[in-house]
């Protein structure tokens, strides 16, 4: 018994012991994560104040589609790890910072190399904070990146603005403008814009009128940004599309969002090129005529699409106007078949591409489209094409027209019940002439 009595307390305390060392660990843990929670705190509230994160990582499910459409090719902008091709076009940079100073020696001004270091010294926190990754680069040669990439970017503008400067490096060289000019609309190869507009400041080169043209603190992030701004849809789509839900009750969203250019055909809806739209997103469709902007999907056109994609996707508060874009033409290219008709139709040239690299690229990018139809600036048009598609005369065309010998059929069909017809009015005429 004596023993039977000693286990248990033996027992007990094991469990009493057991409770002490876990309730101090568990102190212990929580101690330290409230810690942990309060350090974040301070540090969104120090960031939220100042940071202005704008640059971001290309999301995966879009880097796959086309690398070459991601990474720079021959310039970079902004820090990035060493490349043997991208190095070489930094003498390029160099002499187009001396035509820079040179402008201004010119314009009656004096070097102002120093006062662009200066005032990159001043940006080179905020800049950092710009960019989604952490910048590995010393302070020296951050700022000497802000200064040499800001005045090629500026010197550049002005270079092919202006016919007399046809003679310099890249203007000599046609076929490198094309590749320039997509590698500065990569989201992952951008410099602020804040840090543009204070080079240009400084600059002795920007008129009164330029100056005062300047945009907002924060309105315009870098240059992707600036142009996917230009690219606004046309302000009456927006606001039509914004009241668009009560415009038609008869419709009924499909597990899709809209049919291939092959199935609406048949319907009785007709393609046409919009030539007089003041961008390629101004999609229109009215008494089943879809009226489409002409475009051309190049090199360029698959880099726009992509980089406007993914920074729609990295920041809300950039319209997703691209998105949609891609979404509504994703639906109409499910083939080859709907290319060749898009481009019979003058809608699409696929030059350099032929039709199947079209219609895999546009299908590839309509696989990564996530957004809703009923909030985006073409959500009229997606209703009105599926109800349109879905309407009893679209049933009827496509039941009965859609092929040839079906059209046959249906004409042979009336041919026969109207040549029953007449034969039974003139049978019944020639019997009461008899009478």
């Amino acid at each position: 018994m004596g023993d039977r009595e000693h286990h248990v307390i033996r027992v007990l305390e094991s469990s009493i012991s057991e409770e002490v060392v876990v309730g101090y660990g568990y102190k212990e843990s929580e101690a330290e994560m409230r810690r942990r929670i309060e350090e974040l705190k301070r540090e969104v509230e120090t960031t939220d104040s100042t940071s202005t994160q704008c640059i971001d990582r290309v999301p995966p499910s879009l880097t796959g589609i086309c690398p070459e459409a991601i990474e720079p090719e021959i310039v970079s902008i902004g820090p990035h790890d060493p490349d043997m091709k991208l190095l070489e076009f930094e003498s390029y940079k160099l002499q187009f910072l001396e035509s820079l100073l040179c402008r201004e020696r010119n314009e009656g001004g004096h070097d102002l190399l120093g006062e662009y270091y200066k005032a990159m010294i001043s940006l080179e926190k905020r800049t950092k904070s710009c960019y989604s990754e952490n910048i590995t680069m010393c302070c020296h040669d951050f700022v000497g990146m802000m200064v040499l990439d800001g005045c090629f970017i500026i010197e550049l503008f002005l270079q092919m603005s202006k016919t007399s400067d046809v003679g310099q490096p890249i203007l000599r060289r046609p076929g490198l403008v094309p590749i320039v000019t997509r590698d500065l609309l990569k989201l992952q190869n951008q410099l602020p814009f804040f840090v543009l507009e204070k080079l240009f400041e400084i600059s002795s080169l920007g008129t009164e009128q330029l100056l005062q043209m300047r945009m907002q603190p924060g309105e315009v992030e870098h240059l992707l940004h600036l142009f996917h701004l230009s690219f606004r849809p046309q302000f009456d789509m927006m606001i039509t599309s914004n009241y668009a839900p009560n415009s038609n009750h008869e419709y009924r969203p499909s597990s899709e969002s809209i049919q291939c250019t092959t199935q609406l055909r048949p319907s009785g809806i007709k393609f046409t090129p919009r030539r007089d739209a003041e961008s390629f997103l101004d999609i229109d469709f009215r008494n089943g005529v879809l009226r489409i902007p002409p475009i051309t999907i190049n090199d360029l056109a698959i880099v726009v699409f992509i980089n406007c994609m993914a920074l729609e996707r990295c920041h809300q508060y950039v319209p997703q106007h691209f998105t949609a874009y891609i979404a509504f033409m994703s639906g109409l290219i499910d083939s080859t078949r709907d290319v060749r008709l898009l481009c019979a139709d003058g809608i699409i040239t696929g030059f350099p591409l032929n039709d199947q690299n079209v219609a895999e690229m546009i299908t590839k990018l309509g696989e990564q489209v996530a957004f809703n139809i009923r909030d985006c600036y073409l959500s009229k048009q997606f209703r009105d094409v599926e109800a349109y598609y879905s309407s009893h005369w679209a049933t009827f065309m496509r039941t009965y027209f859609s092929r040839p010998w079906s059209f046959i059929t249906v004409l042979t069909a009336f041919t026969v019940l109207l040549l029953g017809g007449i034969q039974t009015i003139m049978a019944i005429l020639s019997y009461l002439q008899k009478k």
